[in-house]
C-alpha cells in the first residue's frame, strides 16, 4: 500500500530520489540533464541545475513529500518556498512544488493527486500555508488536468520558454 507522507529525512531517500530523477529525465521538456534547461524562467530567477546530481541536491535542500510503498520511494514533490514572484503575482508567498515526479510503474494509481491533496490539507509547518504553486509545461496534460481538478488557476504562460512551441505554465491556488 502506497503511503503519502512528509519526509522528514530526506537524505534517507536520497538513492531513489535519484533513481526516480534519472527513470523519467528524457520526459521532462527539455529533459533535467539538457544545457537548455538553464533558459526555462524560474520563479527565483535564477538559472536551475542541468544534472541529476544537481536536481537531486536541490531536491533534498528542502521540505520532501513522498509516495512510499513498502519502504521505497515510489514518487515524490519537492518543495521550496516563493516570497516575492511576478509571475505568481498575488499567489506569493507560496509553498512552490519545484519537481513533482511519480515512478512510471505507479502512474495511473492517483499518487500525483495525493501528493497535491496532502499538501492542500497539510501544508509543510515551515513554508507559506496561503498558497501553493506549480509550474510544467503546457503540453503535460495529466500534470495539467490534475491541477485543474483541485481548483488550481493557470496565473502564467510564458510562449516558447522550454523549446519552441512549448510554454511554461504556472498553477496556483489559496488553500
Amino acid at each position: 500500500m502506497t503511503v503519502v507522507k512528509r519526509i522528514d529525512r530526506p537524505a534517507a531517500y536520497a538513492g531513489d530520489v535519484r533513481r526516480l530523477l534519472a527513470a523519467t529525465d528524457e520526459e521532462f521538456v527539455p529533459p533535467l540533464t539538457a544545457a537548455a534547461r538553464r533558459e526555462v524562467s524560474r520563479t527565483g530567477g535564477t538559472a536551475g541545475p542541468t544534472s541529476i546530481e544537481g536536481y537531486l541536491a536541490d531536491c533534498l535542500d528542502g521540505p520532501l513529500l513522498g509516495a512510499v510503498d513498502d519502504d521505497r520511494l515510489v514518487g515524490f514533490a519537492a518543495l521550496r518556498e516563493v516570497t516575492d514572484s511576478d509571475v505568481l503575482g498575488a499567489y506569493a508567498p507560496s509553498t512552490h512544488v519545484s519537481v513533482l515526479v511519480v515512478d512510471p510503474s505507479h502512474r495511473g494509481d492517483g499518487i500525483a493527486t495525493r501528493l497535491y491533496e496532502h499538501l492542500l490539507d497539510s501544508p509543510p509547518a515551515a513554508l507559506p500555508a496561503s498558497a501553493l504553486s506549480t509550474k510544467t509545461w503546457h503540453t503535460n496534460r495529466a500534470h495539467i488536468a490534475i491541477l485543474k481538478s483541485l481548483g488550481f488557476d493557470c496565473v502564467e504562460r510564458i510562449l516558447d520558454d522550454r523549446e519552441p512551441g512549448v510554454d511554461t505554465v504556472y498553477y496556483a491556488r489559496e488553500r
